[in-house]
């Protein structure tokens, strides 16, 4: 690819929208306050550009702005004890210090990521037909009761099914907003259960600033600027809280947690959308 004419496509893009932008803003300042939702043309203008990265929108556009507080979060930290180990892996696995990942004579394994991510894989994924929604219900209920895992404050936050497994992710939510960075993914096949993902929050603070979020269009344009974003269709776009797990995520045991803008993609991935005006 050529990255020099990419990057200038990109640029001339950002120029275009910014001067539709403005000069719609011009148009109606002296009318009535500026809605960029409203503004059919600039909306037309950022689905027209996703487009020249094969990126479609099949879904509603959130009309509306939020003014939020920003939260502080502080994260379960996990010590691999033998009872947490035994938990998954069962007798005779024990703990041994600065070991990080443990599997049993099952082949099952566990694996401690950045001292707050809990990772058990029980098997790799089987081919056959993916388990039912009942099914699955049944699966996950039988899973957490059996390892002794809470789910109060989680819900269902997005579902990706293909053809042979599901996976299920639930979030914890604050306010009715998910903490995406809270989560437990429960990844299942013909046979059950094969995979599970686990990292909480374990405190939320407000902080007494709010902040006033970008519209959902606005923040659809900083899809361009991703290079691992192209060949997508958008199935949903909803309001977060968010932090990004950087390469010191390791070290963070306090970070804030912003608003952001979330796109789900019909393959399953999903992208966060840094939004704050």
């Amino acid at each position: 690819m050529d990255w020099n004419k990419s990057n200038t496509i990109l640029i001339v893009a950002f120029i275009i929208l910014n001067i539709i932008l403005f000069a719609s803003y011009f148009d109606n300042t002296f009318m009535e306050e500026y809605d960029v939702m409203n503004d059919e043309q600039f909306v037309e203008s950022v689905e027209e550009l996703l487009k020249k990265k094969n990126i479609t929108i099949n879904s509603d556009i959130p009309e509306q702005t939020y003014v939020l507080p920003i939260l502080e979060t502080e994260y379960e930290m996990i010590e691999l004890t033998n009872e947490l180990i035994q938990k998954y892996l069962g007798s005779g696995v024990e703990a041994v210090e600065d070991v990080y990942v443990y599997t049993n004579t099952n082949g099952e394994t566990l694996e401690l990521i950045n001292g707050k991510k809990l990772s058990y894989t029980v098997r790799e994924e089987a081919p056959g037909k993916h388990p039912s929604e009942e099914e699955m219900s049944v699966l996950i209920k039988d899973f957490v009761e059996e390892k002794n895992i809470s789910m109060e404050g989680y819900t269902e936050n997005r579902r990706y099914v293909s053809e042979d497994a599901c996976v299920y992710s639930y979030t914890q939510n604050y306010n009715d907003y998910s903490m995406e960075n809270s989560y437990m993914n429960f990844c299942a096949d013909s046979n059950g259960i094969y995979k599970f993902e686990m990292q909480r929050i374990k405190g939320v603070k407000e902080i007494t600033e709010k902040v006033r979020t970008v519209s959902a269009v606005e923040a659809l344009m900083r899809l361009l600027t991703y290079d691992d974003v192209s060949n997508k269709e958008i199935i949903k776009i909803e309001m977060t809280y968010y932090s990004m797990e950087d390469e010191n995520w390791k070290y963070i045991t306090r970070i804030n947690s912003d608003p952001a803008w979330k796109v789900i993609f019909s393959d399953g991935t999903q992208k966060h959308l840094p939004n704050i005006n």
